[in-house]
């Protein structure tokens, strides 16, 4: 099996988010499905999460923690993860909604192209 090249332009952008907190607007291609939204650090991401899963009363409040933790830890070099905050479906054959949430995660190495917007 051959590795997918690493992108550097792409980890670049995924880096200097990670330094500055937010970065731009970003369409990607994973999986046949279009995406579209706006770059987000890891660690806001992960304590997004967190924060939405300690709202009381919710069942999964127990594990805000897990994603507090991983909030709290370094991102690595280079980035496995585009986290995408405001991420809309643009185009593709998939079950997912046109509107996924707030913030969503895609594996580096499943995106196959990407634009700035």
């Amino acid at each position: 099996m051959t590795a997918t090249p690493q992108d550097e332009l792409l980890v670049d952008l995924i880096n200097r988010t990670e330094m500055e907190g937010a970065g731009p607007r970003i369409t990607v291609v994973a999986g046949g499905v279009v995406l579209a939204g706006r770059l987000a650090a890891h660690r806001h991401w992960a304590a997004h999460i967190a924060g939405r899963l300690n709202d009381a009363g919710l069942p999964e409040e127990r594990f805000a923690e897990d994603f507090a933790r991983e909030a709290a830890e370094p991102p690595g070099y280079p980035p496995e993860f585009v986290h995408l905050h405001g991420c809309h479906l643009i185009a593709g054959s998939s079950s997912l909604p046109a509107r996924l949430g707030e913030f969503f995660r895609i594996p580096l190495t499943a995106v196959s192209a990407w634009s700035v917007c």
